[in-house]
């Protein structure tokens, strides 16, 4: 039991270790009318805009249809996307915005990584000391519970991290809206 509540004040440390940021939207362009003048004339929308495709390992952020993966949303070990979402240009329409829901995106997958890490680690501690016991004791039940409690409360962050990302490539994408 002091092993469990030694893994969920970690957990816990490190969803709220992430320093806080005031985070800046901008203002959502009004139906029926044109994105404000700023597009990108350079790069066109097939060939620079962002498309989601999934890895083994996240969701992989991917340069146009076919292009190069600019960045990964990570499941187990997620590392910050929010400058690749930004882009080179922070002036561009829907910069602060797509860089706000990258920021967001990271954050709620680092959460829900800490409690997809803490399962894995349970759930094999778990099985080890079951097989070296040789039967499934109460206490492995107990800690095959945390585990899969661990898991469940993973998913939903994780979804959620997933939605932050479509509206992170959403927002980048409007600087290539013709």
């Amino acid at each position: 039991m002091k092993n469990i509540r030694v893994v969920a004040s970690l957990l816990l440390a490190a969803a709220f270790a992430a320093p806080l940021h005031a985070q800046t939207t901008a203002a959502a362009v009004p139906a029926g009318t044109r994105a404000p003048a700023h597009n990108d004339s350079v790069c066109s929308y097939q060939s620079c805009a962002f498309t989601i495709a999934p890895k083994w390992d996240g969701l992989a952020v991917k340069r146009g249809m076919a292009g190069p993966i600019v960045t990964t949303l990570h499941f187990f070990w997620p590392i910050d996307i929010t400058d690749a979402l930004r882009g080179s240009d922070s002036a561009a329409v829907g910069a602060d915005s797509a860089a706000a829901h990258a920021w967001r995106a990271v954050n709620l997958r680092r959460v829900g990584a800490g409690f997809t890490d803490a399962g894995v680690v349970i759930a094999t501690v778990t099985v080890l000391r079951s097989l070296a016991q040789g039967r499934f004791t109460e206490r492995d039940q107990i800690l095959a519970g945390a585990a899969v409690g661990a898991f469940a409360v993973s998913v939903p962050l994780h979804f959620a991290a997933d939605g932050e990302l479509s509206r992170a490539v959403w927002w980048h994408n409007l600087r290539f809206s013709r």
